[in-house]
């Protein structure tokens, strides 16, 4: 019968027969199960009354106690806790897998200790073949060098049932259980204690059951990690079975003999003599111990001093199997794989041997086990990756190189594993055998890797020397190496694979230089006088063609000649010869093969190409024309481009890169003043007249301003300054000659807001001024078309200082009288308080004073121009000067208004006698404002309307100016003096009753009593 038993843990800690060191073992061991033990503090427990019945009445206690190992290593676990994530680590071959499952203070360990943990299963995973899991839970604590470990559960099996399973279930040939006895019982005991891995085996127990609790180990903070594998290989050995019990033997107690055919069925400490024999005890293999654990050997047994299993490690123990510990193994009933080590390649300080299906990296001349070949992980197994087999390894800096193959292939891997054989990365992958990188690799591993018959790279050939770049011919293959540099650079490779001797037909590479990112690689086909140089990565594979099947003219291919430091076309030099076409101040045009480039005088460096769309210019891209001169310019360049046979020219405006932006003057002809104001800037003859820069004529210099005329155009320059003043516009666009038939400016002044022009009409003996901006665009027309008698028209000769009608005088004549010069008659102007009539309009030249209003006819002050047909009225306001220009028909005229106006301050409408009146749509804004009038010509008329403000003249010439009131503001001229006073300044202010005030500039009271017929009332 099969009885299940489970494991009573103990309440508290137990001085365990831990498997210790003999350098640090001081203390005397106990037996915690023995009764006779009198520091046992058990004997009286549960476990002890059960084994006391079991010696009593020979049948097995339900529950079995476990291995007094077993709960030392089960309170360690528990007192420290869970491990976490990542804690489970599997260590398997093919068949036995170990899942280590590490607590919380193993997790917390240095990484060297989980390491030997793994280490060690993984030698114990590729020595069994059974495919069975086992579950062991690791501790990491204590110290004194010591460890603890034991199965944790198993089940009662009938001796005849583990007879039976233990030699049907042996490997062929496998003699170890032919000596157990044929009977039911064995020294009497009918029942075996096997333990979960014997379980697992047999299927009494789920094979691959990862939920089972099958054994627990704890080692000790301070065992020397040099010496780890050897004691874990010892205490995860215990859990695995290899332990003593009694008085009912467990599996392994049936090969433990006192003498032959006599077994030693108990655990008790001191043990009698004992031994491990196959053939019924009368053949010894191994002396078991005495003193610290009754299932290791004895260190003085015949097994030897260096064996793992013994019961104390030192220097000397081995740190992997021995055949005795595999026999071991074998009577506890796992299957071995091939243990025979083969070695498969020793290169210099390291063997690659097979053990079973499994492969080490063993280190030459030394008995310990070398780590294990992993993937992920886990242990490689002979066949898992198919036709890939490892034939050599070597140990580098901080782990090992494992070179393996492919035969039928001929495919190359060399893995780089760290120092627990774990794969890391791939120093070349499935690579031909001429792979360069695979040869290298032949001295670091003292090893002919692709069996050619040497080792190493072959003999190398210096094709050329380009700066800090050597292109290297070796096998057939081509190398990018560093000048100076031991090591062998990229190999050359198209789409991945090398590129070999021959591959492209006659082509040859024949020049490299490293460049950012990468290498640039020369190539030429002789025959065809044909060239093409590569871009690579920094692998050394092709990236992109800089040039492609070129002749050796090419401008490209002769550019790069400086970056390789060669002649690449065999011309005899350096670079491309350039044609120097002009130089232009601090820029030279040059000609490079058939492109263009904008250079900077006195560099030996290439400046930007010049281009159109972002393409580079060809000579002849654009049929005739060509370019003839550049300078450098803020923000690019100024190009100059001709086209002989149309005597046409164009100059582009490009950025910094040469990329044409705009055209400055577009298919021009030679006489073009921009095209000739350009020849400054490029300090060259453009057009060819001989001359640099416009031609220009002086029409006349009138004070500080001179009207100039440039090829046909006109400026406004400031007498002295050098520089071209702003261009006479109309519409904004410039004014050329000829534009207005045979109307011609011939005067200009600069003033307030911008520039009057002068013009005139000499066959109709007419004249116009224009009123301009400061951009000398035409605003409004101060006269127009008016005969040179027009009194505005000569009014404004003082302010031209030019004799404009050519009557031989500035200003008005003298002796013209009042009357007739201005419009304050009756006969040309009248006032009645809100209108003012003017039947001339032309020939008004005063200022409005007060002009305002709501808008509405009846509530506005008005000027109505008799004669100004409305339904032909154009109109347009200076509000610079203040000047609303008015034209209908031939008529033209210019009214004057002191204040705040825009061309929106005024409504027009038809005054019902063919004439128009100008209506204000809005209050004057002069009210509490001090404003000044001046830029003003000899008898003015200045009229005021009521709720006028304050108003300056500063140039009021009294008996030649006239100041016109209406009634409602001063009943007569007695009235007007009344209201007048000198203010201590030199001045004359007329006061009305609305404290509206006009200052009369250097004028005294006197001088107005005197002069009585300046003054109008309407």
């Amino acid at each position: 019968m099969r009885d299940p038993f489970v494991a009573s843990v103990k309440a508290n800690a137990l001085d365990s027969r831990f498997w210790k060191s003999a350098m640090s073992l001081k203390s005397t061991l106990h037996d915690p199960l023995d009764a006779s033990d009198p520091s046992d503090s058990f004997s009286s427990g549960s476990a002890f009354q059960l084994l006391l019945q079991q010696g009593q009445s020979g049948a097995p206690p339900t529950p079995v106690v476990l291995p007094a190992e077993t709960y030392e290593a089960q309170a360690a676990v528990s007192a420290s806790g869970p491990g976490g994530p990542g804690s489970v680590v599997a260590e398997t071959s093919g068949g036995l897998t170990i899942n280590l499952i590490f607590d919380a203070a193993a997790m917390a360990a240095p990484a060297s200790f989980r390491a030997g943990i793994e280490q060690a299963a993984a030698l114990l995973s590729s020595a069994i073949s059974d495919k069975i899991t086992l579950n062991f839970n690791i501790d990491y604590s204590g110290t004194g060098g010591g460890a603890a470990a034991g199965p944790d559960s198993g089940q009662w099996v009938s001796y005849s049932t583990v007879r039976a399973d233990l030699i049907n279930n042996a490997s062929p040939g496998d003699t170890s259980f032919n000596a157990l006895p044929t009977a039911s019982t064995i020294q009497g005991q009918s029942s075996v204690a096997v333990w979960n891995a014997q379980l697992k085996l047999w299927g009494l127990v789920g094979a691959n059951d990862t939920t089972t609790d099958d054994g627990t180990a704890t080692f000790a903070t301070d065992i020397d990690p040099n010496l780890l594998v050897g004691v874990a290989l010892h205490e995860l050995t215990h859990a695995m079975g290899r332990v003593p019990y009694g008085p009912q033997p467990d599996v392994f107690d049936l090969y433990r003999f006192k003498s032959p055919g006599v077994r030693l069925l108990t655990d008790n400490i001191p043990a009698s003599a004992s031994y491990f024999s196959l053939d019924g005890g009368y053949t010894k293999i191994a002396d078991y111990g005495r003193n610290s654990d009754p299932s290791d050997f004895l260190n003085s047994g015949v097994q030897g001093g260096s064996d793992p299993f013994n019961e104390y490690y030192s220097y000397g123990t081995l740190q992997q199997l021995t055949a005795i510990d595999l026999k071991q193994l074998d009577a506890l009933g796992f299957h071995l794989a091939s243990q025979t080590p083969v070695v498969i390649q020793t290169d210099g300080t390291t063997s690659l041997v097979q053990v079973g299906s499994g492969y080490f990296l063993d280190t030459v001349g030394s008995s310990s086990a070398g780590p294990q070949l992993k993937y992920n992980g886990s242990g490689v197994t002979a066949g898992e990756f198919g036709n890939w087999t490892p034939y050599g390894a070597i140990q580098v800096g901080s782990g090992y190189d494992v070179a393996w193959k492919n035969p039928g292939a001929n495919q190359f891997t060399v893995w780089n594993t760290d120092s627990n054989g774990n794969l890391i990365s791939f120093l070349v992958a499935a690579v031909p055998a001429s792979n360069a990188t695979l040869k290298s690799l032949e001295t670091t591993f003292q090893q002919d890797l692709n069996g050619d018959g040497t080792i190493g790279l072959p003999a190398a050939t210096i094709l050329q020397t380009d700066g800090t770049t050597n292109l290297i011919k070796m096998g057939g293959y081509f190398f990018l190496n560093t000048v100076g540099s031991p090591n062998i650079g990229p190999e050359l490779t198209y789409n991945g694979s090398p590129v070999a001797a021959g591959e492209f037909g006659t082509w040859v590479p024949y020049g490299a230089i490293q460049v950012a990112g990468g290498f640039d690689v020369a190539w030429k086909n002789a025959g065809a006088n044909q060239y093409t140089v590569w871009e690579t990565d920094s692998n050394g594979n092709l990236v992109a063609f800089l040039v492609s099947a070129v002749p050796g003219s090419n401008a490209t291919l002769e550019s790069l000649e400086t970056t390789f430091h060669q002649d690449l076309n065999g011309d005899g030099s350096i670079g491309i010869i350039a044609t120097v076409i002009q130089t232009d101040g601090t820029t030279s045009l040059a000609e490079i093969g058939s492109n263009y480039f904008l250079n900077t005088v006195g560099s030996s460096s290439t400046g930007p190409e010049l281009t159109y769309g972002g393409a580079p210019v060809t000579a002849g891209a654009f049929g005739t024309w060509v370019p003839y001169g550049a300078i450098q310019v803020s923000g690019g360049f100024d190009v100059a481009w001709e086209n002989p046979g149309a005597n046409q020219y164009t100059v582009w405006h490009t950025d910094s890169n040469g990329n044409l932006v705009s055209f400055l003057v577009s298919a021009a002809p030679g006489n073009n003043a921009t095209l000739e104001a350009l020849e400054t800037t490029f300090q060259q003859d453009l057009n060819g007249d001989g001359t640099f820069g416009i031609l220009s004529t002086v029409v006349q210099t009138d004070g500080t301003t001179s009207l100039v005329e440039i090829g046909s155009n006109y400026f406004l320059n400031t007498v002295g300054s050098g520089v071209t003043g702003p261009e006479l516009k109309y519409n904004g666009l410039p004014v050329t000659a000829g534009e207005f038939g045979t109307w011609v400016p011939y005067g200009a002044i600069q003033v307030s807001g911008g520039f009057d022009v002068a013009w005139k009409n000499p066959g109709a003996n007419q004249y116009t001024v224009w009123s301009t901006d400061g951009s000398g665009n035409l605003q409004s027309f101060l006269v127009a078309a008016v005969p040179g008698s027009n009194a505005a028209l000569q009014s404004l000769e003082t302010i031209f200082h030019q004799d404009l009608n050519g009557d031989g005088t500035i200003g008005i004549p003298a002796g013209t009288s009042p009357a007739a010069a201005q419009p304050a008659q009756a006969s040309q102007t009248s006032f009645d308080g809100q209108t003012l009539t003017l039947n001339t309009p032309s020939a008004f030249s005063g200022q409005l004073v007060g002009f305002g209003g709501d808008g509405t006819l009846t509530g506005s002050d008005q000027v109505d121009l008799r004669g100004f047909n409305f339904y032909t009225l154009h109109t347009g306001f200076n509000t610079a000067s203040g000047t609303l220009s008015l034209s209908s028909g031939s008529s033209a005229a210019s009214l004057q208004f002191l204040g705040q106006y825009s061309q929106d301050s005024f409504h027009f409408a038809d005054d019902g006698n063919g004439g128009t009146l100008v209506a204000a749509a809005a209050p004057a804004t002069l009210a509490s404002v001090a404003n000044e009038v001046s830029n003003f010509a000899a008898h003015d008329t200045f009229v005021f309307a009521p709720n006028f403000g304050n108003i300056t003249l500063p140039g009021f010439a009294p008996a030649t100016d006239t100041l016109q009131f209406s009634k409602t503001v001063f009943a007569d001229v007695t009235a007007l003096l009344a209201a007048a006073h000198d203010d201590g300044s030199g001045n004359a202010v007329i006061t009305d009753a609305l404290h509206d005030t006009i200052t009369l500039q250097r004028v005294a009271t006197a001088q107005l009593a005197a002069h009585q017929n300046d003054f109008h009332f309407v």
